[in-house]
């Protein structure tokens, strides 16, 4: 309990005169331990971190549990993310057998270009507001629950400005907390998934067209379900004292309405 990082080889030079597979055994049949790597996490939150979590979690579900399903049809939120002419495949599409002498597979990051700023951000908030207008009906009378992460654009005294024009309210989000973004844990995520099918891109509007077109082939019902995943990830933070929520990330072992 005291040494995690224990091996049978150094379990065996205490107990010599029991046989490795025994000791391995007792450990993971008897005492029910097994080996895992250590969870990658956005950031080594901090007390600060994990009160802040603690405490949007708590007013989410109180307005959930006083408003029900109206609060969340009033929820709009989205985010940024990069996009190639080519995704490689995801680590997990990636995997293949291999024998000791077989090649070493590797893969290369990509250099991406140009940053989102307020000025483009907010050029976005208007289109949003328009296409809100058009298509879903009464939703900027019943009141809009804007719902983006604090990055420098979305946090703009400009941005501000239009956010307080509109008369949307602005729900607070935590810092480094992507566990917590429909964006980042839902729509990215299936986006991803099928820009790395390798498909090549020729160009800009190329890639425009298909990222469109993936988007408008999803049902309602799949950015409605990234919303409300939202309600059991906020009591899987609160149970965790304001902790990642495990299900999210990734292990280094074996986006909406």
């Amino acid at each position: 309990m005291e040494n995690r990082r224990f091996t049978i080889t150094e379990l065996s030079s205490h107990f010599p005169q029991i046989s490795r597979t025994l000791l391995h055994e007792i450990v993971t049949k008897h005492l029910l331990f097994k080996k895992v790597c250590a969870r990658w996490v956005p950031k080594n939150l901090t007390p600060e971190h994990k009160m802040q979590r603690l405490g949007v979690a708590l007013t989410f579900l109180q307005r959930y549990h006083v408003d029900g399903y109206e609060f969340l049809d009033r929820i709009v939120t989205g985010d940024e993310t990069w996009i190639s002419h080519f995704t490689p495949e995801t680590k997990q599409q990636s995997m293949h057998w291999r024998h000791s002498g077989s090649p070493v597979r590797t893969k290369f990051k990509q250099t991406l270009g140009e940053t989102v700023n307020a000025d483009r951000y907010c050029e976005r908030l208007l289109k949003l507001r328009r296409a809100i207008k058009n298509k879903k009906l009464g939703m900027l009378t019943a009141g809009v629950v804007l719902l983006h992460d604090n990055a420098r654009p979305h946090m703009a005294r400009r941005t501000a400005a239009v956010l307080t024009e509109f008369g949307w309210e602005l729900f607070d989000y935590p810092p480094y907390s992507p566990d917590l973004a429909p964006s980042d844990f839902h729509v990215f995520l299936h986006l991803k998934k099928f820009l790395s099918s390798g498909e090549r891109f020729g160009n800009d509007e190329e890639l425009k067209t298909s990222v469109t077109r993936w988007f408008h082939s999803q049902a309602a019902e799949f950015y409605n379900r990234g919303i409300q995943k939202l309600i059991p990830r906020y009591y899987k933070c609160l149970n965790s004292d304001g902790g990642y929520v495990e299900k999210q990330l990734k292990h280094c072992c074996t986006c909406c309405q």
